[in-house]
């Protein structure tokens, strides 16, 4: 007795629920949809056929009778949405005959059903191929930028007359192709991707490379000159001045001694004399070698100054570490004086 209740309950709550989905609409959801279709026929007068369509679909969505639908698929050829009138007309004319319904809509009906067999014939197709596609690695394709799975690549896509744009990316590239296709068409488009970029190295620090500094090159002959010079004028100086000295200092001596009467000496005196105009030889000398070490000092320094700059880089003439052995030194001896040395 319990489960025959139940069953009624469940039979009374399907009866229902059937009721409520195909109840008729009221008599304000009818109100609506004559007004919505009065103005679509009025917008679809003045050419506005995107205005129209949209007054005809609300009026569909509440009546989902044969004529509002049949309104619909028409508007939608005008706009050359072929794919979706298809769609609208086969829905019309599936749609199920009811006990009583008006004339028109039986008529509405058959001409969605002719409107269907007609598009079938006019919706074009586009065939979509990749090339370039790297082993192992896959490829996302959108058209019109909706995705196509990798199922379709190949096959004939049906869709809508007009512009249509094809983009695939792979990896690092992508290739985008664009293509007008016309009704009845069957058109095939090719996307080519680029060869995919070299992988970047890794990065390694390399050392800094230390720019040219240009240094004046001066030779080792001038740094001889200009030292051995100058240190010639220094000795030189140095020997005349003190050998001067002692030669004053003699002479005074001896015109001082018992022996001298004037500028007359005695022979005791001969060897001070001598002595005395040796060393005055020896200072006269040194000032000239003074002179001349000088001379040459100066002469160093000018031509060692003047040398042409060059690149650091250039190739030394002796291996690094190993200095020049130009050398000049000044010497004295008894009543001479010189330079010596070696390059």
């Amino acid at each position: 007795m319990a489960s025959r209740l139940v069953s009624v309950t469940l039979l009374a709550a399907i009866l229902g629920v059937s009721t409520v989905a195909t109840a008729d609409p009221s008599a304000a959801d009818k109100e609506t949809a004559r007004s919505l279709m009065n103005d679509g026929r009025s917008a679809r007068d003045k050419g506005d056929l995107k205005a129209a369509l949209k007054a005809f679909a609300g009026a569909d969505s509440i009546m989902h009778v044969p004529t509002t639908g049949l309104e619909v698929a028409k508007t939608q050829i005008a706009l050359g949405l072929l794919v979706e009138a298809r769609d609208t007309a086969l829905r019309v004319s599936r749609s199920q005959e009811k006990p009583g319904e008006p004339g028109p809509f039986k008529q509405a009906r058959d001409a969605a059903s002719a409107l269907n067999d007609e598009l079938e014939g006019r919706i074009p197709s586009l065939t979509v191929t990749l090339k370039n596609v790297p082993d192992g690695m896959s490829a996302t394709v959108t058209l019109d930028d909706a995705p196509m799975s990798s199922e379709m690549l190949g096959q004939a896509r049906k869709l809508d007359p007009g512009h249509h744009v094809v983009v695939a990316k792979a990896g690092k590239v992508d290739g985008k192709q664009e293509v007008d296709v016309a009704e009845k068409e069957q058109k095939q488009v090719t996307v080519e991707l680029p060869p995919q970029p070299a992988a970047e190295p890794t990065e390694t620090q390399t050392p800094t490379e230390t720019p040219p500094v240009e240094h004046a090159a001066k030779s080792g002959f001038s740094k001889g000159l200009m030292y051995g010079g100058f240190g010639l004028g220094g000795a030189g100086l140095v020997v005349g001045a003190i050998t001067g000295f002692l030669t004053m200092s003699k002479t005074s001596t001896i015109k001082g001694s018992s022996g001298c009467s004037g500028n007359v000496c005695g022979p005791a005196e001969f060897n001070d004399i001598s002595s005395a105009k040796s060393m005055a030889t020896i200072s006269t000398i040194s000032f000239v070698a003074a002179g001349v070490g000088a001379a040459v000092g100066v002469i160093g320094l000018v031509t060692g100054n003047s040398s042409e700059t060059v690149p650091a880089s250039t190739p030394p003439e002796k291996p690094a570490g190993e200095e020049s052995t130009s050398r000049i030194e000044p010497w004295l001896g008894l009543g001479a004086a010189g330079l010596r040395g070696s390059f």
